[in-house]
């Protein structure tokens, strides 16, 4: 009895879920006129963990490829803005440690919920193929000038870390939401380099993960055909309702910015 009715609780509030505003692509924030900004493209190596424990079943998942661009104003971090692409085609399950046939089976749901799978048209997986995250805003900064925090040694680098709150509008399958996520960014150098000069790249991973509810991005189970299927209990008791995704991230010093010129002004 205890576990139905905690089921029934579950079920009421997956129906009491809003669904979040229609979007396809989403606005990115350009740096105020006075930032003076160096250019970095988001690896394409970068990779996310999704982590979603439910009732009876505990899902973990991650992506392997990303894309995106960053506008940092090194000594002004509260200016930086910039967009990051998590490539969900690439999205893999290993919740069954041992049992890749199940694991596989679980991939393939997964990316047909999400309409990236091979239940989906060519459309379908073009238009829900990343999830994006757009920065608005940064702010709780550790330190708003990377070129005074002290570095620690790392092999060959120097490497200055700073932690930060990025606030922006987060899209995944056709539906934005506005997001906060805490985030530790480390600047590589190499070893000697100038406090001002500009890092070769930036490593940012989040410090709590990003929380995403299936139903407000509009997520539904669906068929092995890509027909929308029911909440029923059993799966009410296997999936999670939201999704903790933690980033791994790395951006590279743009092929187009010199690396150890003097940053550009924004436009």
């Amino acid at each position: 009895m205890a576990a139905t009715a905690l089921v029934l609780i579950h079920c009421k509030k997956e129906s009491a879920v809003i669904v979040a505003e229609s979007a396809s692509v989403l606005t990115v924030a350009a740096p105020p006129p006075s930032a003076m900004v160096v250019k970095y493209e988001v690896d394409p190596a970068s990779k996310t963990s999704i982590d979603m424990p439910g009732l009876k079943e505990h899902i973990m998942a991650d992506t392997d490829a990303a894309a995106g661009k960053l506008d940092v104003d090194l000594m002004h971090l509260a200016n930086t803005r910039g967009e990051v692409k998590i490539d969900l085609t690439t999205l893999k399950t290993h919740t069954f440690a041992g049992d890749d046939d199940k694991n596989q089976a679980q991939t393939n749901h997964a990316r047909n919920w999400l309409q990236v799978g091979d239940a989906a048209t060519a459309d379908e997986k073009a238009a829900n193929r990343y999830a994006v995250f757009a920065i608005q805003s940064v702010d709780g900064l550790s330190a708003p000038d990377v070129s005074k925090v002290a570095p620690t040694k790392d092999g060959g680098e120097d490497i200055r870390t700073v932690t930060a709150t990025v606030h922006g509008e987060f899209l995944v399958h056709g539906h934005k939401a506005n997001k906060d996520v805490p985030i530790e960014a480390r600047f590589h150098y190499p070893a000697g380099a100038k406090a001002d000069s500009n890092p070769t790249r930036i490593d940012i991973t989040s410090k709590s993960p990003l929380k995403v509810t299936l139903k407000e991005h509009d997520v539904h189970p669906r068929d092995n055909f890509g027909k929308i299927a029911s909440w029923t209990t059993a799966l009410v008791s296997k999936v999670a309702e939201t999704a903790d995704v933690s980033l791994d991230l790395h951006a590279n010093l743009s092929q187009s910015a010199p690396g150890m010129a003097p940053p550009t002004p924004s436009h």
